[in-house]
């Protein structure tokens, strides 16, 4: 441990052994001061936050991470958007941490109990967003190790893989998370339908050649469009399986399809229309080729 962190632990401890008067004094003042802008990390739950409509209800929409942005504060609600900006939601600030501030804190909890698996996985999530890649695929694979049951975390440690272009690895993960999905913590989405996309992004993307499998691609696309159909984006992840395996008129229906959803995403369409008028330019150029 270096002496920056060392040095935060300390600090941290010290909050969290000064009992809750001290620590609730802590909250307040991070709460008073400024949190728009920042990238939070969650302290509950698997990215639930409280619904804009009814504060009662809280749910997990896909998008909305562990480590996330303000996009405005109102008292103590943070407010977040997913990233495709269909979904929104607030957190209490008492339930959050600046992520720069995150870390520190994570491994006072974590000296404190060396089982909580809960604490390793927002530290991996810290670590990942700060690009402490060897630190984070740690920290996944210690809550993995605490708490084998929970697919969420095989999810998670699969996109850690997949960022780094472990396609392999991240395979696993995604087909261990997939076989634990039903009996796993609910999601607010269809967890099974999410990780076969995932599946399907890395055989059709994968850097390594001998990785992508067009056609185990689109079969996964397609099982989860099977498991949810309100999903534009998988049919854009189709539309990319069916370019993957050469096949551009399907390619091109699918992101027709998507962008006739009344769900698209509204920061996403502009990035599937140049996506499709580029695959309609190949198609005119090359004409269409036998798919794999």
């Amino acid at each position: 441990m270096n002496l920056l962190r060392a040095r935060s632990t300390r600090i941290a401890c010290v909050c969290l052994l000064a009992g809750s008067p001290a620590l609730g004094q802590t909250v307040r003042v991070l709460a008073d001061s400024g949190w728009a802008g920042q990238r939070i990390v969650m302290l509950k739950g698997m990215g639930e936050v409280h619904s804009p409509l009814d504060s009662t209800l809280v749910a997990s929409a896909v998008g909305i991470n562990l480590v996330t942005s303000v996009v405005r504060v109102e008292g103590h609600r943070l407010w977040v958007v997913s990233t495709s900006g269909g979904d929104s939601g607030w957190v209490d600030s008492a339930d959050a941490r600046r992520l720069p501030e995150a870390i520190p804190y994570l491994t006072a909890l974590i000296e404190q109990d060396r089982g909580n698996w809960d604490a390793y996985l927002r530290r991996a999530e810290a670590e990942h967003a700060l690009n402490q890649r060897q630190a984070a695929t740690f920290d996944y694979s210690k809550a993995i190790d605490l708490h084998p049951s929970e697919a969420f975390l095989y999810l998670r440690r699969g996109r850690h893989y997949n960022t780094l272009r472990a396609c392999g690895e991240a395979l696993n993960d995604f087909d261990k998370a997939i076989s634990l999905a039903p009996t796993s913590a609910p999601q607010g989405y269809n967890l099974a339908a999410e990780l076969y996309s995932l599946v399907s992004g890395v055989y059709s993307g994968c850097p390594d050649s001998t990785r992508r499998d067009p056609p185990r691609a689109v079969a996964a696309i397609q099982h989860a469009i099977a498991l949810d159909s309100t999903r534009a984006t998988f049919l854009v992840i189709l539309a990319n399986a069916y370019a993957s395996r050469g096949d551009l008129p399907a390619a091109i229906a699918a992101l027709k399809r998507a962008l006739a959803l009344p769900k698209a995403a509204p920061s996403y369409r502009s990035e599937w229309q140049r996506q499709l008028d580029e695959y309609e330019r190949a198609l005119a150029t090359h004409g269409a080729k036998e798919p794999q």
